[in-house]
């Protein structure tokens, strides 16, 4: 059986600093080694565009299959992942309709108002492909940029360990 690389990119200050600890790469690390990925990365970056452009970039440069990270989708004003995302693949970064209407129908259900903020949860890459928060509001982003898979997911555990029980998997990235 073939082994594809995986790297795990966990972004926050919070990490770094040590207010909180970085259960969501162990997480991560033991699903994709269960699921036949050869984990070579686990990164720590905070919240700032030179480093996760950076990151992001170098994953691509050298060929990752699969790129997970976690934390900065939310709607507060240093949640910026998916915009230096958009930046590290030379994207617009820009409105996407099925992620707009995600954020649309979870504020709508949960009988909240759909803020500024909270409406720049549906910007991301040009090109990417929304992943439905089946616990939070901010969706995940599916983009693929040459032979990388790059899924970026909540920092918030309970959301980012929900994905695994939605329809998509990391069995399709094969």
């Amino acid at each position: 059986m073939m082994s594809y690389t995986a790297w795990i990119i966990s972004i926050g200050n919070e990490l770094l600093i040590g207010k909180t600890v970085n259960t969501n790469a162990a997480w991560l690390a033991r699903k994709l080694t269960l699921l036949g990925y050869d984990v070579r990365r686990i990164i720590t970056v905070p919240d700032n565009e030179e480093d996760e452009v950076e990151v992001f970039r170098d994953a691509i440069r050298r060929g990752v299959r699969v790129v997970i990270s976690t934390g900065g989708l939310g709607p507060t004003f240093d949640d910026r992942t998916s915009e230096y995302l958009a930046k590290a693949l030379n994207r617009k970064y820009v409105i996407n309709d099925d992620a707009l209407r995600l954020v649309i129908e979870t504020f709508k259900s949960r009988g909240l108002e759909l803020t500024e903020p909270r409406l720049k949860q549906a910007k991301m890459p040009e090109g990417a492909r929304p992943l439905p928060n089946p616990v939070g509001t901010a969706p995940g982003i599916w983009v693929e940029e040459g032979n990388t898979v790059i899924i970026a997911l909540p920092g918030v555990p309970a959301e980012m360990m929900a994905y695994s029980r939605t329809t998509w998997s990391l069995n399709y990235v094969r």
